[in-house]
């Protein structure tokens, strides 16, 4: 069965998540262990009581670590999938997975990440709006005339997420609800990641990748700039810097990924929200599965038991 591991990105994040492995499995706890030393930060405190998750430097590595830690687990119980993808931030585990880094190495790169992030406009100058219920290309119509406004995260055929100047953010809203949006919400985020906005910062992030020693991909991973697998002749570096500041294309790897015959979607992290995308994609047929916690990684061993 041709599986595909799938890894959440920020906003994915609970208050608790991994509390219950950390206890109960060894490889989680070394796996997490390692990623904390990594990070530098005390990600137990933000795991599991909730501490400073309102800085992307702490929730970035946070939601890495606990992700990655419960891939280990899987991998030391015999379960690996054939192809990896994530999320923005997501695209980090899935490259981990894929041996291009290690877990320490990455912990510390999307700290770094997210502090550039977080500091690279003032705060509430800019951000992210939700918009449900219009394919991208209405949202295009939409936005055209307001020069601060980019799609952001092309998440589903009707699920498109824009990003920009938080004035021209406020007005979109009304403009979106007046013209029939079935949801229009901001996102609790410090500023419009995949904008323009934040080409500089990307710049940044550059010269920080530039300094990170980065393997060969073992197995195929989606990149969110392209929307498909990299291929053997792309810069990978190059390539995150620019999902930075350009949209993620999430709604393009779900295609390939159906087109490709993927058969089995595991969802692994704290949330089960890109199961969800695909499902309403690949529709009931689809076998999706999250595995996010002890209960839910319990109930996937016991069915897969070979």
């Amino acid at each position: 069965m041709k599986t595909i591991f799938l890894f959440p990105g920020q906003g994915a994040q609970t208050v608790g998540m991994g509390l219950d492995l950390y206890d109960h499995h060894i490889i989680y706890k070394q796996t997490f262990d390692m990623c904390e030393q990594g990070a530098g930060l005390d990600l137990k405190a933000a795991c599991f009581e909730g501490e400073r998750m309102d800085e992307s430097e702490v929730v970035q590595p946070a939601i890495f670590a606990h992700s990655v830690s419960l891939l280990r687990v899987l991998q030391s119980e015999g379960y690996d999938a054939d192809i990896y993808a994530g999320l923005s931030l997501g695209e980090y585990t899935a490259l981990t997975a894929a041996d291009v880094f290690s877990a320490a190495q990455c912990a510390a790169l999307v700290r770094q990440r997210g502090r550039i992030m977080d500091y690279a406009l003032p705060k509430g100058e800019g951000g992210m709006l939700s918009v449900i219920g219009f394919d991208i290309g209405q949202v295009r119509d939409v936005i055209k005339d307001y020069d601060g406004v980019s799609v952001s995260n092309h998440l589903s055929e009707l699920q498109v997420v824009i990003g920009g100047k938080m004035d021209d953010l406020k007005k979109l809203e009304q403009v979106f609800i007046s013209r029939g949006a079935k949801m229009v919400g901001f996102l609790n985020v410090r500023g419009p990641s995949h904008t323009p906005m934040l080409a500089e910062a990307a710049d940044t992030f550059m010269y920080v990748l530039k300094g990170v020693e980065a393997g060969s991909m073992q197995k195929p991973v989606y990149s969110n700039v392209m929307g498909m697998p990299y291929d053997n002749g792309t810069d990978i570096k190059a390539t995150l810097a620019k999902q930075m500041c350009t949209i993620v294309k999430w709604h393009g790897c779900v295609e390939h990924m159906v087109e490709s015959g993927i058969e089995r979607y595991v969802e692994i992290g704290p949330s089960n929200v890109l199961t969800k995308l695909v499902k309403r994609r690949a529709g009931k047929d689809a076998l999706t599965v999250s595995v996010r916690d002890l209960p839910t990684l319990e109930k996937f061993l016991s069915e897969n038991n070979e």
